[in-house]
């Protein structure tokens, strides 16, 4: 017995060791959980500055409006001023030409007229007053679009200094957005990399972790075939075992059977690429990421609880849970959990070959195709039908 546990135990170390051979590690390497808090850090300081760009762009638009509304008065100002000026000459002649005229003898209304044609001193006073008030409310009339003019000319001024501060103060925003504007660009690019880093490292760790698994099944045939070998004492305990293995369990990690998905769900998947990410909702415009799921196989009349948790529960359940990727179809569910758990799962996604899978990521990004990475805290996948 202590030889076969022996060989056993030589046969796992020497398969472990030739898969891990495959994929070397850098002994620099950062941890791909260390890797994905400087990814969670990075992607929590770009939301925090897309903010920042979102609430300067709107206080820059504000600005831009109140501008353009100073200048549109200024516009005005200047029409009715030069309105205001064509009305002035036009008084201005007219009380030129009256005045001559009161001094022409052979009009009526000219002082003398006035004089030599009064019956009495009542009407000669009467004469005058109305001879006189005439000229008077033409001058009151230039007069009044003098005062009139000025008024609008002091506006005008007021509205230049005005529109010069406005201009000032857009000129400052217009640099204070470029600026925030650069910082999103330039963690954008950070986190980008970041990402793309830990995706890498995360999709070797799988790769060895798949080879690990497979030298694993390999030894453990092996130990079959030799206990196979040793009388039908070891072929009752085999049976026996084989008994215990047949036995329902939902997260069987051998498990090869990911179920029955539609495969046609994964262009209705695809169709909402670009679209965008709001907690709680399913669809049609935005989703989350278990909402993406129910509205996907909804569009198939497949009716699926709007919660992750939910349905990962629901593949569990049929039994279709895999754990390596080379046993996923275009259309399984695809989960995460906290530490791989499947009791605490926090995102779903869809598979749809290839290596990747369409998911509502988070806000900010949307409905996108990603590379799928199975280490860290991937809870496996399957189908729910």
């Amino acid at each position: 017995m202590h030889s076969k546990h022996t060989s056993r135990a030589l046969t796992l170390l020497v398969s472990a060791a030739l898969a891990l051979g495959t994929f070397p590690v850098s002994a620099l390497a950062t941890p791909s959980s260390e890797l994905q808090a400087q990814v969670n850090e990075a992607y929590s300081t770009l939301t925090q500055y897309a903010n920042e760009l979102e609430s300067a762009s709107n206080e820059l638009y504000q600005l831009q409006q109140d501008l353009e509304s100073t200048q549109h008065e200024i516009a005005q100002t200047e029409d009715d001023i030069a309105e205001l000026e064509v009305k002035l000459e036009e008084g201005q002649e007219k009380l030129s030409e009256r005045l001559a005229e009161s001094y022409k003898q052979d009009t009526s209304s000219s002082p003398l007229s006035v004089i030599v044609g009064a019956s009495d001193f009542e009407e000669l006073v009467t004469r005058f007053y109305y001879a006189n008030r005439m000229i008077d409310y033409d001058s009151e009339l230039v007069e009044e679009v003098k005062s009139t003019r000025e008024e609008l000319q002091q506006r005008r001024e007021d509205l230049a200094e005005q529109e010069a501060e406005q201009q000032q103060l857009v000129e400052e925003q217009e640099q204070k957005t470029a600026e925030i504007q650069a910082k999103v660009s330039e963690q954008q690019a950070y986190y980008e990399g970041l990402d793309s880093e830990l995706q890498q490292q995360l999709a070797e760790e799988e790769a060895r972790r798949a080879a690990e698994e497979a030298a694993r099944q390999e030894a453990e045939q092996a130990d079959r075939e030799e206990q196979g070998n040793n009388g039908d004492s070891n072929a009752d305990n085999s049976g026996g075992n084989s008994n215990g293995g047949g036995s329902s369990n939902n997260n069987d990690p051998s498990n090869t059977d990911s179920g029955n998905a539609p495969s046609s769900v994964v262009d209705i998947a695809l169709a909402q690429v670009g679209k965008g990410y709001v907690f709680a909702t399913a669809g049609p415009n935005t989703f989350d990421c278990s909402g993406l799921v129910t509205y996907c196989y909804g569009q198939m009349g497949i009716s699926i609880t709007h919660s992750s948790q939910a349905q990962y529960n629901i593949v569990a359940g049929k039994g279709h849970l895999v754990y390596s990727t080379s046993y996923l179809s275009p259309g399984d569910l695809v989960f995460w959990g906290h530490g791989g758990s499947g009791s605490a799962i926090y995102h779903v996604g869809i598979y749809i070959g290839g290596g990747q899978y369409v998911h509502a990521s988070s806000p900010g990004v949307g409905v996108v195709v990603s590379t799928l990475y199975t280490g860290g805290n991937f809870a496996g996948g399957g189908s729910p039908v």
